[in-house]
């Protein structure tokens, strides 16, 4: 898209320029600084990456997420199937959600 396109676009949205509005958006999801400046969410993609602000915020490793519900006995995922299976929980209640899981699914 042209620079005067970009221009043209940010002042029908009440910006200065494109970097004003991309700036100003950044903090919101793709979809409404699209639905707010009147443009696609991809278009805001290409131009949060124009502008170097395309970067994500750093999510803990699957691994870590694991460890940390393991740790905290609070959390309401424990005594549950998805507990054992997929976050590695050997705690009394996810094994025996899990072991009733399995009798349930064979029959």
């Amino acid at each position: 898209m042209p620079r005067h396109d970009r221009d043209e676009i940010a002042r029908r949205a009440g910006y200065a320029t494109w970097r004003e509005a991309v700036q100003a958006t950044a903090g919101l999801p793709q979809q409404e600084a699209g639905r707010l400046l009147g443009v696609s969410h991809p278009t805001i993609r290409v131009w949060r990456a124009e502008l170097g602000l395309d970067r994500a915020a750093a999510r803990p490793s699957p691994a870590q997420s694991a460890e940390a519900f393991r740790q905290d006995g609070h959390d309401a995922r424990h005594g549950t199937a998805n507990g054992y299976r997929n976050l590695g929980c050997r705690c009394e209640r996810c094994t025996a959600a899990w072991t009733a899981y399995q009798r349930d699914r064979r029959g």
